[in-house]
């Protein structure tokens, strides 16, 4: 059983400011990633009936429960949430399910069961695009309803035609911390639950893990509101990742905007460690230290 000493001291503030590419781009994806750009159609779509998002759930939610449009529609915008991990080949199915804003996550539609470009399956975990990414996709639109009653508007069974911008997964990274420093790397809280939090069970105390944001939920405008928190997740080597369940802001207050986490950020959390059925889950705490300079 290994043991780490938390004390938080200067030298781990001086991290946040040497790990984030200047100058500081406010857009998802544009800080530590590299990214690819391609303007190419992959996919004939020229059956496709081109609107915007908003189109598209006005239309979802004209259909009957259940029911689904006969014409193909084409839809442009940014990965605003992504329900396939990022570190995590698709299934059997290989595809994958995002949601995609063109108002800045003002809305966003879901784009469920999405296949790849040239209608190909997700072979690899680099190609799936994370949020930021901007892309088009084709697809019917459906009225999907819960048995709640939950309507939840969908492009189904749809795929991609055209990247024009994809956040991928490598990324330049920053030194792992100085663990006298009080603060550990995501390797090192992983190691930490697996030797000492069993399954399903929460820490009732506080640990610091650094880490650069690699994927992020987007809340609806009122969950951020009312709740103002954030579901992200946070890697130190681009390989190994902790998910921070509904964490908070600064001071241990709610988020107000979207721009305080970005894709990209280097991160100072302060929370439980949680075994999520073998995922590192700091839950139940707040970003302490964020190079975002809108945090």
């Amino acid at each position: 059983m290994k043991k780490y000493i938390f004390v938080l001291t200067a030298a781990a503030a001086l991290f946040f400011t040497a790990c984030k590419e200047d100058p500081y781009i406010n857009s998802p994806g544009d800080n530590a990633y590299n990214r690819t750009l391609s303007e190419t159609k992959y996919v004939p779509d020229t059956n496709c009936i081109e609107i915007s998002v908003d189109s598209a759930i006005a239309l979802c939610n004209a259909l009957p429960n259940g029911g689904e449009t006969s014409e193909m529609y084409k839809l442009t915008g940014m990965v605003v949430g992504n329900t396939t991990h990022p570190f995590t080949v698709p299934g059997q199915y290989s595809d994958i399910t995002f949601n995609l804003s063109d108002n800045g996550a003002k809305t966003s539609i879901s784009c469920y069961y999405t296949k790849n470009l040239n209608n190909a399956n997700f072979r690899r975990s680099s190609d799936i695009p994370l949020c930021g990414s901007k892309l088009a996709v084709c697809g019917k639109l459906t009225k999907y309803v819960s048995n709640s009653g939950k309507v939840t508007p969908e492009l189904k069974n749809g795929f991609i035609v055209r990247i024009d911008s994809l956040v991928s997964l490598e990324y330049k990274g920053c030194p792992d911390p100085d663990t006298t420093a009080g603060v550990m790397s995501v390797e090192q809280a992983i190691e930490y639950m697996n030797e000492n939090v069993a399954d399903n069970v929460t820490t009732s105390e506080t640990f610091k893990i650094q880490g650069v944001v690699v994927t992020k939920d987007m809340p609806s405008a009122a969950d951020l509101r009312n709740y103002g928190n954030f579901t992200f997740s946070i890697s130190s080597n681009g390989k190994t990742y902790a998910t921070c369940y509904r964490l908070l802001g600064k001071g241990n207050q709610k988020f107000t905007a979207y721009n305080q986490l970005e894709i990209g950020d280097t991160v100072l959390v302060n929370a439980k460690i949680q075994n999520y059925h073998g995922i590192c889950e700091p839950t139940s705490g707040y970003v302490e230290q964020s190079s975002n300079p809108n945090f």
